[in-house]
């Protein structure tokens, strides 16, 4: 098991999910992840990295 703490703001979420699945997502202290929150149950996902819209200068 993998305990995951999220800095959200002033508050801290804590989620606890399989280390094969922190592993996975390749999270390490400092990772950004998105957290959705439903009563007692915490989402953790990394973010879609989108490529950069290049405009026309």
């Amino acid at each position: 098991m993998a305990q995951v703490d999220i800095q959200a703001g002033p508050f801290r979420l804590v989620s606890l999910m399989s280390r094969e699945a922190a592993d996975e997502m390749g999270l390490e202290p400092g990772s950004l992840v998105v957290a959705s929150v439903k009563a007692t149950n915490v989402v953790v996902e990394t973010p879609v990295r989108r490529p950069q819209a290049h405009l026309p200068t």
